[in-house]
């Protein structure tokens, strides 16, 4: 069971937001040459594209829709082939009309062939922003779904926005994972300026495992200290380039992705840091268990 050790907000003015001069822009410049989203007709992918859209239109980014047709089904002949192929001309056009009409500017089209994971994560360039949609997982749910946006971001040499197949209308706040390291820090930055962008509270989760029975009161007041530490320094980064964040900030007593599970099922986004691991699939295991079970759109953060 979760358990929180500490909430708090920081210099917050009686109305719940920080009293902090409002001045600060650099929210309103998109960090991302492009957006390449991964549009296949299907739920999850209809769900990417919708919040691909709604960015690039209020930042005026180049949207470029990418649609994979899987190499693999050659088997099925070349019938089933270029029936693959229509069908992904057809998503295509669709999307890129409905992207036009919702006041996108800029927006290129790509059919590929390929398998999608290599075809997508290839796709985006270091400073773009790859969208995929993935079918929800949770954790009663099989992982073969899950496993694709795995590879996808394992590959990818940008950052990357995992949308599920959930409802995201009503959601509210976004929730990042914060530890005090290079990666922790790129997501900080990446989350507040979502968070000002769309005008949510910024939650910054810092988790601990449960402190050992065995272990002396003096020890964990120690390990419970430096957490505090920790959270109070992301803070104050948060606020550096943006002052008026509406921000809040909890230290956990549990592992780190169930923690961050649980403080986003309502979010309407979680930001990690990408990690590394010596293991395939290379990234780190609070990555990989998080895509396993999504249950809010997350951005991961290389």
């Amino acid at each position: 069971m979760r358990n929180t050790l500490h909430d708090s907000h920081v210099g917050l003015s009686e109305g719940g937001s920080l009293s902090a001069p409002a001045g600060d822009t650099i929210w309103r410049v998109s960090p991302y040459d492009r957006l390449v989203v991964g549009v296949d007709g299907s739920g999850p992918s209809t769900g990417a594209l919708a919040w691909a859209i709604a960015y690039a239109a209020d930042h005026a980014t180049e949207l470029l829709l990418v649609h994979v047709v899987d190499d693999t089904w050659g088997v099925a002949g070349a019938d089933y082939m270029a029936d693959a192929q229509r069908r992904g001309i057809h998503v295509l056009d669709a999307s890129r009309r409905r992207a036009v009409d919702a006041g996108v500017a800029h927006v290129q089209t790509e059919l590929v062939h390929g398998r999608a994971p290599s075809v997508l994560s290839g796709a985006a360039r270091p400073h773009d922003l790859l969208v995929v949609g993935s079918h929800r997982t949770g954790f009663l749910r099989g992982r073969a779904f899950g496993a694709a946006s795995v590879y996808v971001v394992a590959a990818a040499r940008s950052a990357v926005l995992v949308v599920p197949n959930l409802p995201l209308e009503g959601r509210h706040s976004v929730v990042v994972g914060v530890s005090g390291s290079p990666a922790s820090d790129a997501a900080l930055v990446q989350a507040a300026r979502e968070a000002a962008r769309t005008d949510q509270q910024l939650v910054l989760i810092h988790a601990r495992p449960p402190v050992p029975h065995e272990e002396s009161s003096s020890n964990g007041e120690y390990r419970a200290s430096a957490a505090r530490d920790v959270v109070a320094r992301a803070s104050a980064h948060a606020l550096i380039d943006i002052p008026h964040l509406d921000l809040s900030s909890r230290v956990v007593a549990d592992n780190v992705a169930p923690a961050l599970l649980t403080a986003s099922i309502d979010a309407a986004m979680l930001v990690i840091g990408r990690g590394q691991s010596e293991e395939p699939p290379n990234i780190s295991t609070v990555v990989h268990d998080v895509l396993m079970n999504l249950n809010a759109p997350v951005l991961i953060v290389p």
